[in-house]
């Protein structure tokens, strides 16, 4: 009778429980990275609200990190004149292929404070002041909200105050890596009883 002949690697395990121990290895870190907090790319939005004078306005969308928003876009406008008049709140509408939101009605003639919120697909927040006038030359004026800031090198590690940010993700990814590990470690014992 023919024994079963068994391959033995550089690491004194079979191929296939090697194989098994880096896909346990690799399935951890996939686990322990998705587990950490996430690298938010683009932060928040900043908002510059234009206006053209005649109560038509508009709202530029940039990424903090100054890249164009060309994502679809959920905000609403609201605006309050000097007498107390509101309109609003009106949803924005982003115009195909570019990182412009409008308003599709126009403001009456006088003074506004108009307030810009966008939900989604990042948070942004804007006042300005719009001067509507119908008669007279055009008063067309803007108002930025934020400025961008390009994506710097990775902090220096700060040490934390005592009592700081929580550890949490930090634990809980080295707990599913050893948790891998050990698994790991049993089917390889369980297939080796086998043979």
């Amino acid at each position: 009778m023919v024994g079963r002949r068994q391959v033995i690697g550089t690491t004194g395990a079979p191929p296939h429980h090697r194989r098994s121990w880096w896909c346990g290895v690799l399935a951890a870190v996939l686990i322990a990275v998705g587990t950490a907090a996430p690298a938010q790319a683009h932060a928040g939005i900043i908002l510059t609200v234009i206006d053209d004078g005649r109560g038509s306005v508009s709202v530029d969308l940039l990424w903090a990190d100054g890249h164009p928003v060309i994502e679809p876009v959920a905000g609403t406008l609201v605006a309050v004149s000097s007498a107390g008049t509101q309109v609003g709140p009106s949803a924005l509408t982003r115009l195909e292929g570019t990182s412009t939101a409008v308003y599709e009605g126009t403001l009456p003639e006088g003074d506004w404070q108009v307030t810009i919120d966008v939900a989604a697909p990042g948070i942004g927040h804007c006042a300005a002041l719009v001067d509507v006038q119908r008669a007279g030359p055009d008063r067309p004026g803007s108002t930025r909200c934020g400025e961008p800031k390009p994506a710097a090198a990775p902090p220096v590690a700060k040490q934390q105050p005592t009592g700081g940010g929580s550890h949490l993700p930090l634990v809980a990814a080295a707990g599913v890596i050893l948790l891998g590990m050990a698994v790991s470690v049993v089917l390889r014992r369980r297939r080796s009883g086998r043979s």
